[in-house]
């Protein structure tokens, strides 16, 4: 029989506990960056998506206008139909003049997209000639 100090095994076991906390740690604040990296992503992957809906409804407005379905007189915002009831569009219209200061026959069209719930503006300018709808004729 021996009989001398029994071996302890207390240090060995708060050194385990102290690798699973820092474990534990690490653990957590990786999965906090990567949380925070992937929802930026999505935001920013969002305002992608409704910037480009944004265009593409502005370009839509302005062929409109081009092939005589949409008037250029419209005042304010104009709301889209259904699916697009969140977005409305809005028209500037403004006549070009030549160098000598007369009429050119041109007008200069803005359109401007809104969403209701996005803080988004979206701005399409061209150059456009209105087509006369007075001339043509039907078959």
């Amino acid at each position: 029989m021996r009989f001398g100090p029994v071996p302890s095994t207390a240090p060995r076991q708060g050194t385990v506990l102290l690798e699973v906390l820092l474990a534990l740690a690490l653990f957590v604040s990786a999965a906090a960056i990567v949380t925070s990296g992937m929802n930026a992503s999505s935001d920013n992957l969002e305002r992608q998506r409704l910037n480009t809906h944004a265009a593409n409804l502005a370009a839509t407005v302005l062929a409109e206008i081009q092939l005589g379905i949409r008037p250029t007189t419209e005042a304010g915002e104009q709301p889209f139909l259904p699916p697009f009831e969140l977005w409305t569009s809005e028209l500037v219209v403004s006549p070009t003049e030549t160098e000598s200061g007369e009429a050119s026959g041109l007008l200069r069209v803005e359109v401007i997209i809104r969403h209701k719930e996005a803080t988004l503006v979206r701005r399409l300018a061209q150059v456009i000639r209105i087509p006369d709808t007075s001339a043509r004729t039907t078959f």
